[in-house]
């Protein structure tokens, strides 16, 4: 029996530490974006910032995060895996965590 019960899964998808890593992200980056965008599962998504960027520091991407809505974590993986930054190499596919989330204050839905 398969479940079909929904569940909100955040992924947490660093950058790739090799040179070239920022220039290839932004080559692809419309072409990313749109995809996101268009899925109805992405219930929230964007990119991660170094810690410095708090603080006046340089203001760097070191990855994407996302709240995705899904019955199981190997679709959740899936979608990752036909994303243009996986198959580019922006991600670091060695670091891609997925995990169940379990909301409990606020809500999942953008408005």
């Amino acid at each position: 029996m398969s479940s079909t019960t929904s569940h909100i899964f955040v992924v947490w998808a660093p950058d790739d530490e090799a040179p070239g890593t920022f220039e290839k992200r932004m080559k692809v980056r419309d072409e990313h974006a749109t995809r996101a965008k268009s899925d109805p599962t992405v219930r929230l998504a964007g990119p991660m910032l170094s810690p410095e960027s708090v603080t006046g520091g340089e203001r760097k991407l070191v990855g994407s995060m996302f709240l995705i809505e899904a019955t199981k974590l190997d679709e959740v993986r899936e979608k990752m895996e036909q994303d243009v930054y996986w198959k580019t190499g922006v991600w670091d596919k060695s670091k891609l965590t997925i995990l169940p989330y379990l909301p409990v204050l606020g809500t999942t839905k953008v408005v």
